[in-house]
């Protein structure tokens, strides 16, 4: 091959190289182009794709059989704490040293049992000597009463005497004389015997200021911590005392609702402490007079902590109270998350074959977390309790049945 031909084949390569190059420079713009267009478009692609998955899948609701076999209450409901009926700080009359303490915190004690003495040495000595010296008054206005009855049978004899003109008056006045006296010793020895013994039952009256008995039976509810020996004062109480079979509650009631309440009215009672338990209390105690500052009137309220409660009420525990008003049985309720709002009023969304129903309803009374329904549904009817807020009146539904 001569020079002038491999210069032609080398042209001829030359101009092919550029060729194939450029065409694969094109389709590799046109490749970024479209994955560029196909990002940037992403949201658009993605939102119609889940839409069209929503519209294929029905949304998930729960839902609950509702029955015309609830009790509605309208009440007066406020929040309270109860405490004991009978309860005492026991507080000794005078200052003295805790020489027994017998009880302790959480112990039952019952009416008169002795729950702590102080020291009262000196007390039991002056009790010694007053009953001494009673019962020398005592002797004294016997020996005084014979004196006088022997008086008394002189004077009688010396009448007869008299009488009979074998005595003088003047002997006579003489013994009437001596007679008066007698008696007069003796009224004045059973004036001091009297003096005496009223001493006496002061003085053992002062002691039991030194001996603490309980007042009622009950349970102690706080000793205080006190310690055998330690000082204490009229103003330093030794234990706490309760009877915790009968409890009570007080309420304020807006002036608007005294004369709703009537004594013997009963009360339904939760605590905090036992959520799924209902107690029931009576009111025995309505203030005569509404306080001007609060416009309310104080109902007290009382609790029988013996047979459904078992004891178990303490006080203290906090709770919700509702007085009754009116009582409406046989009703249809529904939880508050089936009930919706709009601009015609409240609604609440049925299921029927797989598909949801709105149904315009008339709500009654709230009731805790649930609400009377009037009118709008009735028995039987499968009322969607969660999931309402994301359906409309005729879309399918899958259905979980509670």
């Amino acid at each position: 091959m001569g020079r002038g031909e491999k210069l032609k084949m080398k042209k001829n390569i030359k101009l092919v190289l550029p060729e194939k190059t450029t065409a694969a420079v094109i389709a590799s713009a046109i490749f970024f182009i479209a994955v560029i267009g196909i990002y940037s478009h992403r949201e658009t692609i993605f939102s119609h794709s889940q839409i069209s998955d929503e519209k294929e899948q029905p949304a998930f609701v729960k839902v609950e059989v509702v029955a015309a076999d609830k009790t509605v209450r309208d009440s007066i409901v406020q929040n309270t704490s109860i405490d004991a009926v009978d309860r005492i700080k026991l507080l000794p009359r005078v200052t003295g040293r805790l020489e027994k303490l017998y009880v302790k915190k959480g112990d039952i004690v019952k009416k008169g049992q002795v729950l702590a003495t102080l020291e009262h040495i000196q007390q039991d000595a002056l009790i010694a000597s007053t009953i001494a010296q009673a019962a020398s008054a005592k002797a004294d206005s016997e020996r005084a009463k014979a004196e006088m009855m022997n008086a008394q049978a002189n004077l009688e004899r010396y009448e007869r005497l008299v009488k009979e003109g074998f005595s003088t008056k003047q002997q006579y006045d003489s013994i009437k004389t001596e007679y008066a006296s007698t008696k007069a010793s003796y009224n004045a020895s059973l004036a001091k015997e009297r003096q005496a013994s009223a001493e006496l039952k002061r003085v053992n009256s002062s002691r039991g200021d030194y001996i603490m008995t309980a007042p009622f039976s009950g349970t102690v509810l706080d000793d205080y911590s006190m310690a055998e020996g330690a000082m204490i004062s009229p103003s330093s109480p030794i234990m706490d005392i309760a009877d915790l079979g009968r409890l009570k509650a007080t309420l304020k009631i807006p002036e608007v609702k005294i004369f709703t309440v009537k004594p013997g009215m009963e009360v339904f009672i939760r605590f905090d402490a036992l959520p799924s338990e209902e107690f029931i209390g009576r009111v025995t105690k309505i203030d005569p007079y509404v306080d001007p500052s609060t416009r309310t009137s104080s109902v007290e309220i009382e609790i029988d902590n013996g047979k459904k409660a078992n004891g178990r009420l303490r006080p203290g525990m906090f709770g919700q109270a509702s007085i009754i008003e009116k009582e409406y049985k046989n009703c249809i309720v529904v939880p508050e998350s089936a009930l919706h709002t709009d601009k015609n009023g409240y609604h609440v969304f049925i299921v029927n074959n797989g598909v949801a129903r709105l149904k315009n309803v008339s709500a009654g009374i709230k009731q805790g977390s649930s609400v009377q329904i009037l009118s709008g549904i009735e028995s039987g009817d499968r009322v969607v309790i969660f999931g309402g807020n994301n359906i409309n009146n005729g879309e399918k539904v899958f259905v979980e049945t509670r």
